[in-house]
């Protein structure tokens, strides 16, 4: 008893054991919980749990790329300022959002700092995610399904959802049977990477299904190809082969009803429609986060432009846009850096998956916990624990920076 008892004082003053731990409570909560709000609760108390510790973690911001993500995320709240119909109540559940993510990207940096993620954090994860690609199955075949498409429970609820957090899932299975040589491992992967890719197929989302093709071919990529040059140019080939397929199979009819069953689904005419309305008003700074982003079109109404980047440049203009894209440099180039590590391949697989599947979805780069979290601020926080760490070990090392 007193043994247990210490094991529990001695997790609990582990701030950086407890953070993990709400950090797979975050995700979970993502896979089980309806109620994205509710889902939200861990990130809180995350974020709580940052706050009282401020002293312990401020040298982040000797990090540049800590400074992208902050000029990035304190420049979309500050559009709030200028959005149409936005109330203060509004304006501050954005600044809340966007605390969230900051305080979440910070406090999984230091987790991956101290090898969390590749003991035992990105694993839970991969065996969480599993299962909800399980329970996603068995719905499906008891006939509980969108319009004969998988679905899961929790935020998967829609099979676009449903499949690129799926993809994001394959890459962390893979990426355990990849780096873990225990047989058992091996053959959890292998067993997870067949369910992952058969609710892949049966969401019916083409956007899920071939941004999860280039997610893990930028991983395996990243495993084999020891030279970051040459990786670079292997996943630039692989994305023109892949554009050259798909094109290949529009041009003629039955290749296009495979590629593209339910035809363009309007996205056309909805960036179309949100390019008018940002030349309306907007261009340079955006319209706001918090201006009705809904787009009318000769085809109907839509809640949002379906696409992240256009979805940037609506809320910030061109100054987001601009913000957001070095964002998105700034990460590459720190994995880049540290290609060796195996935490950058995995967040190079992550992106692979995310950046494509923004040309024809997302909506909301600051959320709350949700599929963005996933898709994008989870190799952000990945990419801002390396560039950390290796700002401490120069610090530490013989003529290092003082």
């Amino acid at each position: 008893m007193t043994s247990a008892l210490n094991a529990a004082v001695s997790f609990v003053r582990d701030r950086i054991r407890v953070n993990a731990l709400l950090i797979v409570l975050c995700f979970a909560g993502v896979l089980v919980l309806e109620s994205q709000s509710a889902a939200s609760y861990p990130a809180y108390l995350l974020a709580i749990a940052m706050l009282v510790r401020l002293r312990q973690w401020v040298d982040v911001f000797a990090v540049p790329l800590m400074w992208a993500v902050v000029a990035l995320l304190g420049y979309l709240v500050l559009t709030s300022l200028w959005s149409e119909g936005g109330q203060p109540r509004d304006a501050l559940s954005t600044l809340s959002r966007a605390a969230q993510v900051l305080l979440f990207a910070v406090a999984f940096a230091e987790c991956q700092m101290r090898g969390d993620l590749q003991r035992w954090l990105g694993r839970t994860i991969a065996v969480a995610g599993l299962l909800a690609a399980l329970t996603g199955l068995g719905l499906f075949l008891i006939g509980h399904s969108e319009n004969g498409r998988l679905i899961g429970l929790g935020q998967l609820d829609n099979n676009v959802v449903a499949a690129l957090i799926f993809g994001v899932v394959l890459i962390l299975v893979t990426e355990e049977a990849l780096r873990d040589p225990d047989v058992p491992w091996r053959r959890f992967g292998a067993l997870g990477i067949v369910v992952i890719a058969a609710a892949e197929l049966l969401s019916e989302s083409r956007n899920g299904q071939i941004s999860a093709v280039l997610g893990v071919g930028t991983l395996l990529i990243a495993h084999r190809v020891p030279d970051r040059q040459r990786f670079a140019v292997a996943v630039l080939g692989l994305g023109v082969i892949l554009v050259a397929v798909l094109a290949a199979l529009i041009a003629n009819e039955a290749g296009r009803t495979l590629v593209l069953p339910r035809g363009d689904s309007f996205r056309p005419a909805i960036w179309l429609a949100t390019l008018s309305a940002v030349l309306d008003g907007g261009l340079w700074f955006g319209r706001g986060i918090l201006t009705d982003d809904t787009l009318v079109t000769a085809a109907g109404e839509f809640p949002h432009p379906h696409n992240m980047y256009l979805s940037v440049l609506f809320q910030g203009g061109l100054f987001g846009v601009a913000l957001f894209a070095a964002l998105i440099v700034a990460v590459v180039r720190t994995l880049l850096d540290h290609y060796p590590h195996r935490d950058a391949k995995l967040a190079f697989g992550i992106l692979g998956v995310a950046l494509p599947a923004w040309l024809l979805d997302g909506h909301e780069l600051i959320d709350k916990v949700g599929m963005t979290w996933f898709l994008f601020w989870l190799p952000v926080a990945i990419a801002l624990g390396l560039a950390w760490m290796g700002r401490l070990d120069a610090k530490r090392s013989p003529g290092g920076p003082l």
